[in-house]
């Protein structure tokens, strides 16, 4: 066997043996697009199935993005697939049309679809999914990551494995599954929109890879070093998060803050990004992270995160929840004025209204989710009301004000829910918003003698 070749291929089988990819494993559905690397794929696992006595099943999803050139590729896998007798799979979806028909993006929409399918025949067959990551690929995600910012997870790269999918090239530069296909004499397509730097992806892999590498030529295998490292630091960083996550859970959702809010804050911060991706199930932003730092910091508030995820903080809780979302009502404006009691809306949502002493409300410790201000800090003239063009608010631990219009924006919040939110201002300025928080000046500090607790009657 050529030299090269078997070089690459003992590269490839050192990391399947690594990570573990293949153990009681007896099929495996290959994702292949007819490029380089998974033709690299392919022809690799024609040879290594035999050896591992294993099944193999192509998968080709033609998404109708590229007119001809899609059903070239299609024609292509199809040709090589009956050519070498391998099982093959073809979904064939005008990506184009369900994304305008589900709103969402083109790219976001093809990757769901292409999973979904992979994932289909995975139970089907019973097998992992091998896609053809590179090492390559994994670089240009991590610096793709690094420019939009990102946390240690972000510049980690692409990782080996993952639930039911593996990435057996996933240490292989695409320079050398280029050089396995030339040395096997295999054919392959090439995807005419990978020199069109209006994607980012394009874009890194065009020029600033390339401008890395004259800094530095092996800038790839450093690259996969540094990753190596960041991974085993975050892996390390998480699981001391989660221990705290398991020590501190209450019920689901409901965390108690007591131990790991005086954590260093790579703890803290995972900690929150565990507790909310338990719900979620999807990872949450470093802004959304810093929004619900600042309410543990005060010791009170809430904010609504993507998805109907409400992040609530009382004193030594941190309550996660999912919020169900309910049918745009009809806005009505109304002006309630503030007191001490029950506040009825005019749609039917009842908050209560306590006053407090200071001792009294440092001895809370029952309520899951309320809201504390300063009550000589609010205005007799105050009003319970829905928002109105102009309104502005400083959220308390930000130090900068905004439109609560603008503010609405940033926190996701549904269009279905925001004309009906419960606001309570006075004349200068904007105090509370329902599902937020309050206003810097209206805090409860160290001089504060009475203090104001505002919680919706449901969550009583």
């Amino acid at each position: 066997m050529n030299s090269e070749i078997n070089f690459i291929e003992k590269k490839i089988e050192n990391t399947i043996e690594k990570y573990n990819m293949l153990k009681n494993v007896s099929a495996v559905i290959l994702g292949v697009s007819g490029g380089a690397d998974s033709m690299a794929l392919l022809r690799f696992f024609e040879s290594y199935s035999e050896k591992r006595k294993l099944n193999i099943f192509v998968a080709h999803v033609n998404h109708c993005l590229r007119g001809e050139e899609s059903d070239r590729d299609e024609n292509f896998v199809r040709e090589y697939c009956k050519k070498n007798d391998i099982n093959l799979e073809i979904l064939r979806i005008n990506v184009n049309k369900i994304a305008k028909e589900s709103k969402k993006g083109v790219e976001e929409c093809a990757r769901k679809l292409r999973y979904d399918f992979f994932n289909e025949l995975s139970a089907r067959y019973d097998g992992k999914i091998a896609t053809a990551h590179t090492l390559s690929d994994s670089v240009e995600t991590m610096l793709i990551n690094l420019a939009r910012g990102t946390g240690a997870a972000g510049l980690c790269g692409i990782s080996a494995k993952r639930d039911n999918i593996i990435r057996p090239l996933i240490t292989l530069k695409r320079a050398e599954t280029q050089r396995y296909c030339e040395e096997n004499e295999i054919f392959y397509v090439t995807d005419s929109t990978n020199l069109n730097r209006e994607y980012t992806r394009n874009k890194v892999r065009l020029d600033v890879v390339p401008l890395l590498k004259q800094l530095n030529p092996e800038f790839e295998s450093v690259a996969e070093r540094t990753m190596f490292f960041l991974k085993s630091d975050n892996e390390y960083l998480n699981n001391i998060a989660k221990k705290f996550l398991i020590e501190s859970c209450i019920s689901k959702g409901v965390y108690d803050l007591t131990s790991v809010k005086c954590e260093p804050l790579p703890i803290l911060s995972r900690f929150i990004r565990l507790a909310v991706f338990d719900l979620l199930k999807s990872n949450v932003t470093a802004r959304h992270i810093e929004m619900i730092l600042n309410l543990i910091k005060c010791d009170s508030g809430a904010v609504i995160l993507p998805h109907n995820i409400k992040v609530g903080v009382n004193k030594r809780l941190l309550c996660v929840e999912k919020v169900e979302e309910k049918l745009k009502l009809p806005r009505k404006e109304f002006a309630i004025p503030f007191k001490v009691g029950t506040v009825l809306t005019e749609n039917k949502e009842k908050f209560i209204i306590k006053v407090l002493s200071k001792s009294e409300f440092d001895n809370l410790r029952k309520m899951q989710s309320f809201y504390a201000m300063d009550f000589d800090k609010i205005d007799v003239q105050a009003n319970f009301r829905t928002r109105k063009a102009g309104d502005k608010f400083c959220q308390v631990g930000r130090g900068v004000t905004k439109s609560v219009k603008k503010l609405f924006n940033e926190l996701k919040i549904p269009q279905n829910e925001r004309d009906n939110m419960l606001i309570l201002a006075d004349k200068k300025e904007v105090l509370w918003i329902n599902k937020i928080g309050i206003s810097e000046s209206a805090k409860v500090t160290k001089t504060t003698k009475k203090v104001v607790v505002i919680y919706s009657a449901k969550e009583k």
